[in-house]
């Protein structure tokens, strides 16, 4: 919880502030004001929980901020200190519906019974939200659910029951006559997935979901969700005869830059030009899709470049992979890379057509090796030219290990286990670790499961939990500092672990081996 003290004497604020002890109320953030406009400020950007306040103040006095917070923050609780002891003073705080009215100069008691109240209301009402939240929340996500998966299998041509669909439809305030179908590519979905979710697919869901319906509240209507592999549908609620039109290229934007400012992530869009019912929802489809995939990967056209030839490497790739040189691989798919770089003016749709002939080639080594290797094949949706150029030297490194002729064994997994000993607190992929070991990210996650009888993330994790048990034990710093420490930018999303492997939160942990 976040607390807001607001006086326009910095010795009183600083007296309220030393006074109590916040870690035993869970108060994990406590912000200063000098007057009633920068405290609204602070409210709005932070929202705090509980606010401190004084009622004789400058540029905006005690009751004309009391007045505001109860009409547009009505959850605040809030606790008055003052000076004086004037009806008019009390009756705007009743009127606030105030835990308590607090007069200067203050007792540490009376701080800690009114803090100690104003916790409990929030909690309280914490507690009465999340029970009605789950339960109205549980019934929409299952109405959700079987929308997405009977709107996957339509898009996808199978047999749907249309009564039902329809029925769902208008559930969420949608004609099932008057839909349109847009396409968002999550250009480095998986990547932040792992980095900054720790892999949990539920988490990144939550957040992108989350973020796209505070985007889209002005709009009306809509499903947004994940149709296959980086690629997401939002499906969005219009009206009889509407082309496509400004409004909805300026919220997709608006969902778009909320996405990449909050949470990093990169996206290509793809709209369909027009509305229509549920069952030409494929007709859709693919007009979204071809619009996704003239995004530009490579902007600018040099003159006189031809495009490199993918399939003139091949013969170059066999024998790197007939004599286990990682090295050459990466060299000859680095030099193509480079020149399709050079040449610019390269759309997702052209990378796709590269993707498809790197499957075949890769494909047809593995046919010859008489391996049967599960996974070779890119996906068509990467959309950066560098993961693409990691992602199929990675391939080929998988067969020159699967062939059994690898000329970098003298590279242990013992190095990568000792790495991530010495960096658990960074944030990084298999895919990192394949481009620096030169081992391929399947190979590494096998060898060192067979070695260490845990995943690479399980022994990352277990260290990290293990610095912060430490710094919980004999540091005072606090818990947002600690999460940062171990390699977490998400205090909530430490806690959450730190809980499921030690059975406690981290301050209830602290308080555990202190005794107190």
């Amino acid at each position: 919880m976040r607390v807001l003290i607001v006086d326009d004497e910095e010795h009183v604020r600083e007296g309220i502030d030393l006074a109590l002890d916040w870690e035993q109320f869970d108060i994990q953030e406590r912000l200063q004001a000098e007057n009633g406009s920068q405290a609204l400020e602070l409210i709005h950007r932070h929202k705090p929980e509980i606010v401190f306040c004084d009622m004789s103040m400058p540029e905006m006095n005690g009751i004309q901020l009391l007045d505001l917070i109860h009409r547009d923050y009505p959850d605040i609780q809030i606790i008055v200190v003052s000076g004086y002891d004037d009806f008019i003073y009390t009756q705007a705080t009743i009127r606030a519906k105030g835990v308590d009215y607090i007069l200067k100069p203050f007792k540490k008691r009376d701080l800690e019974q009114a803090l100690s109240q104003a916790v409990a209301l929030c909690k309280q009402r914490e507690s009465s939200l999340r029970a009605k939240r789950d339960t109205g929340f549980l019934v929409q996500q299952a109405d959700f659910v079987v929308m997405e998966q009977k709107m996957s299998q339509l898009l996808k041509g199978d047999d749907v029951f249309m009564p039902e669909l329809d029925n769902y439809c208008r559930k969420l305030g949608m004609s099932p006559s008057c839909i349109r179908i847009s396409l968002i590519l999550m250009r480095n979905g998986s990547s932040l997935m792992k980095r900054r979710y720790d892999g949990d697919s539920g988490l990144f869901s939550f957040a992108v979901k989350n973020i796209a319906e505070e985007s889209l509240e002005g709009y009306g209507s809509h499903l947004l969700f994940n149709f296959e592999e980086e690629v997401w549908v939002l499906v969005t609620g219009e009206t009889p005869g509407s082309e496509m039109t400004s409004s909805l290229n300026f919220y997709i934007h608006k969902m778009t830059e909320a996405w990449n400012s909050t949470i990093g992530l990169k996206t290509f869009t793809g709209i369909s030009r027009h509305v229509s019912g549920l069952l030409q929802i494929q007709q859709q489809y693919w007009s979204a899709r071809a619009e996704l995939i003239q995004s530009p990967i490579i902007a600018g056209q040099r003159a006189g470049l031809e495009r490199p030839v993918l399939s003139d490497r091949e013969l170059q790739l066999n024998i790197a992979l007939e004599n286990g040189d990682k090295q050459r691989i990466e060299e000859v798919i680095h030099g193509f890379t480079d020149e399709l770089q050079q040449c610019g003016n390269v759309t997702l749709a052209d990378l796709q057509r590269y993707t498809k002939e790197a499957n075949y080639m890769i494909e047809r080594a593995s046919l010859q090796m008489n391996k049967d290797i599960e996974g070779l094949s890119l996906s068509i949706w990467i959309s950066y030219i560098e993961e693409w150029r990691i992602r199929w030297v990675q391939q080929w490194w998988r067969l020159i290990e699967e062939y059994g002729n690898n000329g970098y064994e003298g590279r242990s997994i013992q190095l990568i286990h000792d790495y991530i000993e010495q960096h658990f607190h960074e944030n990084f992929s298999l895919n990192e670790l394949s481009e620096k070991f030169h081992f391929s990210p399947q190979h590494i996650a096998r060898r060192f499961k067979e070695k260490y009888n845990m995943t690479v993330i399980t022994y990352q994790t277990e260290l990290r939990m293990q610095k912060a048990k430490s710094l919980l034990e004999h540091t005072d710093l606090p818990v947002i500092k600690i999460s940062e420490m171990v390699g977490y930018q998400d205090e909530s999303y430490f806690s959450k672990v730190f809980r499921r492997q030690h059975g406690l939160p981290p301050l209830k942990y602290r308080k555990m081996v202190r005794g107190s």
